[in-house]
């Protein structure tokens, strides 16, 4: 009897101190509720008590699963949305001035106004002031960008070293967890502490929680790589701190960690292709995919508006024309092949806009080469002017101080080398400039000499998703091969070549096509001490190899300094080809060019793949319009995805809280039961007490 008793009210006692702890927890988010299992004790046929097999607790394991797997979505586009919403408020609403179509908008209205009146210096000022508040506003958009993917990376770091945290309490609760599973059975407190854990990890990065036995549990990412096996892992990242168009991200590394010293090994695995899912998947995503695209989409609309109203502004002239005009390091040599179709005037008029000389150049019937261009113009201006080019710079000069210089289209045959004139290719005229052109198409034929020095170097880094090491090469130039396809060759037959294909366009403009399989995968320049001749143009500032050329041409967006420092620089006039010698051949008030600036607000422009957009024909401000519709659509699909995650995760949550969750009436009931319990074989203690008090006085 008092054996029965003793475990009666052991039992109950334990019970009951498992029910206060039920109570306790009552709104303890993702608490289970835990339950005592009772068995009696059988001696020799005949019961001796009760007690306690296991405390449980119970939890659904498939909701479980599912929960932890919808976390790690809804923890996903959560952190995505948040960025997203960042950048939707640098945006500005479209129909104000301050968004970006509005400064387009602006741009346009003041050439309208200024078309109207191209003497006016108020007009010519609002116009400059309009483009450069155009290049301010996508140079700010463009540099948040990158520091949002600079914060994005910070995030990772200390996401990281969550993780870490997390597998570290984990590990030191699976002995524990077995331990007391083994000896006594009542693991439940600290399986309930070890799912805490694990419902933070699971925001953190997808998990699979594999079940091996006594309580203890390995932990993998959904793609099979262990955080927790028969050691514990630990992750590396060493975050950048600073981040540029151009920045290799390093890869997240799995390291094993030595279970007796606690040494972790220094080299490790890359993790980033194996993470599908949770916080930190998300800022990967954003890091190297969603912002990245969003930068390219403005690269190419400023790439874009910047080659077109070039375009215009070459094709005609300041009154009075400049005294010289100097172009851009293209990185062509005198010893180029032209190939130049087409035709171009070279002027020179004198301060009332009067022509003093001319030649037309005929490409065609010139000579093949840039020299053979410059010594024509050279013969056919005499004395009056002269053509140059010195280390890849072209430039147009007037002998006299007093005289100008300008270059003009036929309208009948214009110049054209890659779709651009002769003064538009050199960039004689330029109106606006950024930190890179975003525009490569160079040209060149793949049968042309190449040009760069024999003996230099540049070496590429291929990197995948989450800036895993792909490939790497070093092109070293050699006597060998001296053709632009000669270089390609030599690329496709890199380590590089086995994830993407290289090829030289009709506009000689170099492409790189990933192959299937390898869709992210990146370029990056690693170092390029290449130099075609004497221009010190390298390789990859040649064919602008990488996606930072097309982003950096949101930086630094301006118009150029001769103009901005001289307004009537603005080349509003057209030249007329018909001039003779001491006739006018540009005047003053002209509308011409300033007309045809502003008809680029209505005209169709080719626009290529960037970002998550395909090939554009459209206006540039159709082209904004759409750019903006784009960020909106990865906001509003970001917070959609996180909607219908939160929605099911809460589905989910209510379905585990009716199995797992604490119901205060039934812990009260099964307290009262077990306080009765408890009284009763307190009861049966003290009669078997006084019974054997009894019978030892009889005796």
């Amino acid at each position: 009897m008092s054996i029965n008793s003793l475990t009666g009210l052991f039992t109950s006692q334990t019970a009951l101190r498992t029910i206060s702890n039920n109570v306790a927890n009552v709104n303890t988010e993702g608490y289970a509720r835990q339950v005592v299992r009772l068995d009696p004790i059988i001696n020799g046929g005949i019961g001796s008590g009760v007690q306690i097999t296991s405390i449980d607790r119970i939890v659904d394991k498939f909701l479980e699963k599912a929960a932890y797997e919808t976390k790690a979505d809804a923890a996903r586009y959560d952190i995505e949305t948040t960025f997203h919403t960042r950048m939707q408020a640098l945006l500005g609403r479209p129909d104000v001035n301050s968004s970006l179509s509005g400064k387009i908008d602006d741009v346009f209205n003041s050439l309208s106004e200024l078309a109207l009146n191209p003497l006016s210096t108020i007009l010519k000022d609002s116009t400059v002031y309009r483009l450069n508040s155009f290049g301010d506003e996508i140079g700010m958009l463009a540099q948040n960008i990158q520091s949002m993917r600079l914060d994005a990376s910070t995030q990772i770091s200390e996401a990281t070293s969550n993780i870490n945290g997390l597998l570290k309490r984990i590990d030191f609760l699976n002995p524990l967890i077995v331990k007391e599973t083994v000896t006594t059975g009542n693991a439940a407190s600290l399986v309930e502490q070890r799912a805490q854990a694990l419902s933070e990890l699971a925001d953190l990065i997808d998990i699979n929680i594999v079940e091996v036995g006594n309580n203890k549990v390995e932990i993998t990412t959904k793609s099979g790589v262990y955080l927790i096996g028969r050691s514990r892992k630990e992750i590396h990242y060493n975050a950048p701190g600073i981040v540029t168009s151009s920045s290799p991200f390093p890869p997240i590394t799995v390291h094993d960690v030595d279970p007796v010293t606690g040494t972790v090994s220094t080299t490790g695995i890359a993790l980033d292709d194996d993470i599908s899912s949770g916080k930190l998947f998300g800022l990967l995503n954003l890091r190297d995919t969603e912002l990245v695209a969003m930068s390219e989409e403005l690269g190419a609309l400023a790439s874009s508006m910047m080659d077109e109203f070039n375009r215009i502004h070459n094709e005609n002239s300041a009154a009075p024309a400049p005294n010289v005009l100097t172009g851009k390091n293209t990185g062509i040599l005198a010893t180029d092949p032209h190939n130049f179709t087409g035709q171009s005037v070279f002027a020179i008029t004198d301060s009332t806009g009067a022509l003093v000389n001319k030649i037309s150049i005929d490409f065609a019937v010139t000579g093949p080469n840039i020299s053979d261009v410059i010594n024509a113009v050279n013969a056919g201006l005499g004395a009056d002017g002269t053509l140059s080019l010195t280390n890849g710079v072209m430039s147009l000069n007037a002998t006299v101080a007093t005289n100008g210089v300008s270059i003009s289209q036929v309208t009948a045959n214009p110049s054209d080398r890659a779709g651009r004139g002769f003064s538009h290719y050199f960039g004689m005229n330029d109106l606006i400039e950024a930190r890179s052109a975003g525009i490569y198409e160079t040209g060149v034929q793949g049968t042309d000499q190449h040009g760069f020095t024999v003996g230099s170097t540049m070496t590429l880094d291929l990197k995948g998703a989450g800036g895993i090491d792909l490939a790497n090469y070093t092109m070293t130039i050699t006597a060998a091969g001296n053709t632009f396809n000669d270089i390609v060759t030599d690329l496709n037959a890199s380590s590089i070549g086995g994830f993407v294909t290289f090829s030289l366009n009709a506009a000689g403009e170099l492409i790189s096509t990933p192959t299937p399989g390898y869709k992210n995968a990146k370029l990056h320049v690693k170092s390029d001490s290449t130099s075609r001749g004497t221009t010190s143009v390298p390789i990859s500032d040649f064919f602008g190899i990488g996606n930072k050329y097309l982003i950096d041409s949101s930086f630094d967006f301006q118009v150029v300094q001769r103009i901005s420092d001289n307004v009537n620089h603005l080349s509003l006039a057209r030249f007329d080809n018909a001039a003779v010698a001491g006739a006018n051949a540009l005047s003053f008030g002209d509308q011409w060019g300033a007309i045809a600036l502003q008809e680029l607000e209505n005209a169709t422009v080719k626009i290529k793949k960037a970002g998550g957009l395909n090939q554009f024909n459209s206006t540039l401000g159709q082209y904004s319009a759409a750019v903006l519709a784009d960020f909106g659509f990865r906001a509003q699909l970001a917070e959609d995805f996180g909607g219908d995650s939160s929605v099911l995760l809460g589905e989910l949550e209510q379905r585990i809280a009716s199995v797992s969750g604490v119901n205060i009436d039934e812990e009260l009931s099964n307290m009262i039961i077990f306080q009765n319990a408890y009284s009763s074989s307190a009861r049966m203690l003290s009669v078997a007490q006084e019974l054997f008090d009894e019978i030892l006085r009889i005796v």
